[in-house]
């Protein structure tokens, strides 16, 4: 079984946990952990990591959030052994599942509950899902209570720039490659909202100078 072939497994694992519910935070679940698995991709080639470990440590990160029982900070460190028989299935050696699992345990909150190295797969699946939690899909979600309040919104705007612009240290990711896709992130989400302020500012009655 090649990589690919796994990946599509894995897939249908996530799909045969969620069953039928019709539920739209289940769906923004698993579009969340596709970004993620692309996001991973892109930083373990440039940090040398394991590819593929990371790939399927990323798709299976939320995988008990696929779960009706909410586990909350435990998530992960539930996800983590529910795959590691699936993962066997799979064909990976145990290095590889306990490496996967790892990652997939710690991405919380950097614990897991079983002895293993802190590894630069680990460090990878942490990166991509902190850049994902900037995305412009996420810019959306937060300020969705307020879309139809102009003054709120830009009073929420105005406040989330600040928070952003607060989160600039010299290295906030584990990893190079995610600190420079997580500053365009950043970027981006400011850009965007300090636009978004500007043209409040325009947004009155014009006068022409006599």
């Amino acid at each position: 079984m090649d990589a690919n072939q796994r990946f599509n497994k894995i897939a249908a694992y996530i799909e045969e946990r969620r069953g039928n519910r019709n539920n739209p935070a289940l769906d923004y679940r698993w579009q969340h952990s596709l970004r993620v698995a692309h996001y991973g991709q892109q930083i373990a080639l440039a940090e040398n990591a394991a590819v593929e470990q990371v790939i399927a440590a990323c798709l299976l990160h939320d995988v008990a959030r696929f779960d009706e029982v909410d586990h909350g900070i435990e998530h992960g460190r539930v996800g983590a052994r529910l795959v590691r028989p699936f993962l066997a299935e799979l064909g990976y050696s145990p290095a590889e599942i306990n490496n996967i699992c790892f990652a997939i345990a710690a991405h919380v909150d950097d614990q897991a509950d079983f002895e293993h190295p802190f590894t630069l797969e680990a460090k990878v699946v942490n990166d991509a899902d902190n850049i994902d939690r900037f995305s412009t899909y996420r810019i959306l979600l937060h300020f969705q209570d307020c879309l139809d309040d102009y003054h709120q919104l830009i009073n929420r705007a105005s406040q989330r720039v600040e928070k952003l612009k607060t989160l600039q240290p010299p290295q906030f990711m584990a990893t190079p490659s995610g600190e420079r896709l997580f500053r365009h992130q950043l970027e981006m989400q400011i850009e965007f909202l300090e636009r978004l302020i500007a043209d409040s500012k325009i947004s009155i009655l014009p006068q022409i100078k006599e």
